[in-house]
C-alpha cells in the first residue's frame, strides 16, 4: 500500500517549541514508568511475604470456604473496546480497558475463564466482562488473591479444560485444598500486604489519567491548537 503525502500538511515549529512538546511528553512517559515501576516492586514484595508465611502450610480448608462470589456481568468484551469510561474493565486478555459504570468495588480478584489462565486483583471501583469471574473474600481478598497468583501454572493444568477452547472449571477450584490463615495470621498479614496493593491500585488510576491527558494532548500539541506555556 503506497500513502500519499504530497500534499498533506506539516507544522513546522520552531526547534524551541520542539523541545518543549517532547519535554512535556517525556515527563508524562516518565512518570507513568515510574508508577509501573513501584507496582512491580510493591507486588513483589507482597509475594514475597505471602511465599513466606503460607506457601508451604499444610491445606485445612478449602477455597469456598473463603470466597464470595460477585454477580456474572452482562457486557461483552466488545462493547468495552472503544468505550472511555473512567473505570478499569477487566477480561480475558491482557489489556485492562475501560467502563463507564462500575460493577463491584472494594478489593476484587478477576480470573480469565477461557483461553489461558490470568488473575488480577484491583482496589476500587472496576467493571468486568462476561468471560471474567469476579470474586472477592472479605478480609482474605490479598491472601487469595496471592494463592491464585502463586498456583497459575497448577490452574493452567488442573482447571481449564475443553476440546476447542479451553474453559476454567469454577467448581472443580473451589474444591481445592488451601491452608486457611488464623484470625492473628491474617491480620498481621494484611497489615503488611493490603498498603502494597492500595498503593498498586491508586498507581493504576493515576497512570490511566496521565496516558488519557497524553492521548488528549497530543494531536493538539502537533497541530498548533495548545501551545506549552514557559511561565512560571
Amino acid at each position: 500500500m503506497v500513502i500519499e503525502l504530497i500534499n498533506y500538511p506539516v507544522p513546522n515549529f520552531l526547534f524551541e517549541h520542539q523541545k518543549q512538546i517532547g519535554n512535556f511528553l517525556y515527563s508524562l512517559d516518565k512518570k507513568i514508568l515510574l508508577n509501573k515501576k513501584i507496582n512491580a516492586t510493591l507486588e513483589a514484595m507482597a509475594k514475597t511475604i505471602y511465599m513466606h508465611k503460607f506457601f508451604i502450610k499444610a491445606a485445612n480448608g478449602k477455597i469456598s470456604d473463603i470466597i464470595i462470589e460477585n454477580l456474572k456481568s452482562t457486557i461483552p468484551v466488545g462493547a468495552a473496546k472503544n468505550s472511555c469510561g473512567e473505570f478499569p474493565f477487566f477480561t480475558n486478555g491482557e489489556k485492562i480497558l475501560r467502563w463507564n459504570n462500575f460493577l463491584v468495588d472494594g478489593r476484587n480478584i478477576f480470573l480469565n475463564t477461557g483461553g489461558n489462565v490470568g488473575v488480577n486483583f484491583y482496589v476500587g471501583e472496576a467493571a468486568y466482562s462476561t468471560d471474567t469471574w469476579c470474586i472477592t473474600a472479605k478480609n482474605f481478598s490479598d491472601y487469595l488473591y496471592l494463592l491464585l497468583d502463586s498456583i497459575q501454572i497448577e490452574i493452567e493444568r488442573k482447571f481449564f479444560h475443553g476440546t476447542v477452547l479451553k474453559h476454567l472449571q469454577k467448581n472443580s477450584l473451589r474444591e481445592r485444598a488451601i491452608y486457611i490463615p488464623t484470625p492473628d495470621e491474617l491480620a498481621s498479614f494484611n497489615e503488611m500486604v493490603q498498603p502494597c496493593f492500595d498503593m498498586i491500585s491508586k498507581n493504576q488510576r493515576e497512570n490511566f489519567k496521565l496516558e488519557t491527558l497524553r492521548d488528549f494532548l497530543l494531536p493538539m500539541l502537533m497541530n498548533g491548537q495548545v501551545k506549552i506555556s514557559t511561565e512560571n
